[in-house]
């Protein structure tokens, strides 16, 4: 594949090694080290003589051996001469995290296009410049420096180095999945979002793709490449830059033609890309993605244990364009024979206190609502995982029997399951194990709504 030497690098170089702690050239190396990285490290610096145990080469050119990647710590002005000495030694790409290119206006821009010039000469593909690097967690290449990045299917592509640290801090606090990839953009001078999307795609790795995007300066490509992306994984995008301020601040960070126009958001969502507007729903709707099945008829059911959690949800799932169809016959007479005379029963389904003495009645209505074939995934609403904290620790091995089923019902009837929980934030067992069978848990209503919409329009 195109990008795998650079991507999955057997040896890379650190242009700009140092022996300063402070330094990227040092806490590179220090990283690669400590994740046990199983490639040649070579650090390139001609003042120093060795850097945490590795011989120090005056240049790229002079290292012996094979040079997959450099990744380049040196001032913007050094990248032409940089990429030069590279190319001698057949350097096949180059993570380049220096900033004052095309972002600072036409000075920096002329100084782009000379490097990105010097890089063609010498087949040189290039990740930034202006990126706060690339991490592989798959084969232990960490050029971030970013520790304990928990490791798992999606890849992730931003064009901001605090919002990949935002996602990767909120996937290590509240949830069990991680990343295969980390790709900071940058201006995208050479390696565009689409070239990504095509490495992304065949990689056995990856399962869902998540994306922050400013601006696109290949926008045809991206959505040739992303329609027949998501024919096969997921993309889940969060597009800034919709606001006059927006745009501007977008253009000063990357360079790039920043822009939300309708045309363009239909677009994105013509190519299936599944489109985030809020960033705090961002890495649950990629979660939810990479651990459950799509809804195949955009049909969900609602399970609650109160009135009020039950109608918001339905007016939220509505609003997103999702269908709540009424149960059959069948389900509901099921339905009323576990559920106390009062309970709904049509849908949603509100158990009016069936649970509250033995939650486990949860997995019974889970159970028989997901056999109904007008349902195509469950959202389940309210306290589940608190019982035993708010009414007696005796409930909590019902639920946790009840965590065991729901799991083992996902995996055998192939539809999802999405859990609101009002104690998720205390991390009760029973909301663990659900983890455990890939059944996400959010402590906010509205997220757990957007997340199961977004099963519905992948499904679709």
């Amino acid at each position: 594949m195109l990008l795998d030497r650079i991507m999955k690098a057997e040896s890379v170089a650190i242009v700009g090694a140092s022996k300063n702690e402070t330094k990227r050239g040092f806490q590179t190396i220090r990283t690669l080290v400590a994740e046990k990285y199983e490639g040649r490290i070579y650090p390139v610096n001609p003042k120093e003589k060795s850097i945490l145990g590795f011989k120090c080469y005056p240049s790229v050119s002079a290292i012996r051996g094979r040079v997959d990647v450099a990744l380049i710590a040196t001032p913007a002005r050094s990248l032409p001469a940089v990429l030069k000495d590279c190319g001698s030694k057949k350097v096949k790409g180059a993570v380049v995290l220096a900033g004052g290119f095309g972002e600072m206006g036409s000075e920096g821009k002329a100084l782009e296009d000379e490097m990105v010039a010097v890089a063609k000469k010498y087949k040189i593909r290039l990740i930034g410049p202006n990126t706060s690097g690339m991490l592989n967690l798959v084969d232990h290449l960490n050029l971030v420096g970013l520790r304990d990045a928990p490791r798992g299917d999606i890849a992730l592509l931003t064009q901001s180095g605090n919002m990949a640290l935002t996602l990767i801090t909120e996937a290590k606090l509240k949830s069990r999945k991680g990343f295969s990839f980390y790709v900071g953009v940058g201006n995208e001078a050479d390696i565009t979002f689409d070239e990504y999307l095509e490495f992304f795609r065949q990689d056995p790795d990856t399962r869902v793709i998540l994306m922050y995007v400013e601006g696109l300066r290949e926008g045809r490509k991206f959505l040739q490449q992303a329609h027949k992306t998501t024919f096969e994984k997921p993309i889940v995008m969060l597009k800034s830059g919709r606001s006059s301020t927006g745009k501007r601040s977008a253009g000063s960070h990357t360079g790039a033609l920043a822009g939300m126009s309708e045309v363009a958001s239909a677009a994105f969502k013509r190519a299936g890309i599944i489109v985030i507007e809020n960033s705090d729903e961002l890495f649950p709707a990629a979660e939810t993605l990479s651990s459950l099945p799509p809804i195949k008829n955009n049909k969900v059911a609602v399970l609650a244990d109160g009135g009020g959690h039950a109608t918001i949800a339905a007016d939220l799932l509505t609003d997103l364009g999702m269908e709540i169809p009424e149960l059959s016959d069948k389900t509901q007479v099921k339905l009323r024979k576990i559920l106390p005379a009062a309970a709904a029963v049509p849908n949603p389904v509100d158990v009016a206190g069936g649970t509250d003495a033995d939650p486990s009645v949860f997995a019974s209505c889970a159970h028989t609502i997901l056999k109904d074939p007008n349902v195509g995934g469950l959202l389940l609403v309210g306290l589940f995982g608190g019982y035993g904290i708010r009414f007696a620790e005796s409930l909590a091995l019902m639920e946790e029997d009840a965590a065991h089923q729901m799991g083992k019902m996902v995996r055998k009837r192939k539809k999802p399951i999405v859990v609101h929980s009002l104690y998720a934030s205390e991390k009760p067992h029973a909301l663990d194990l659900l983890r455990y069978y890939n059944i996400p848990v959010f402590d906010s209503l509205d997220i757990a709504v957007k997340c199961i919409s977004t099963l519905g329009k992948y499904g679709e």
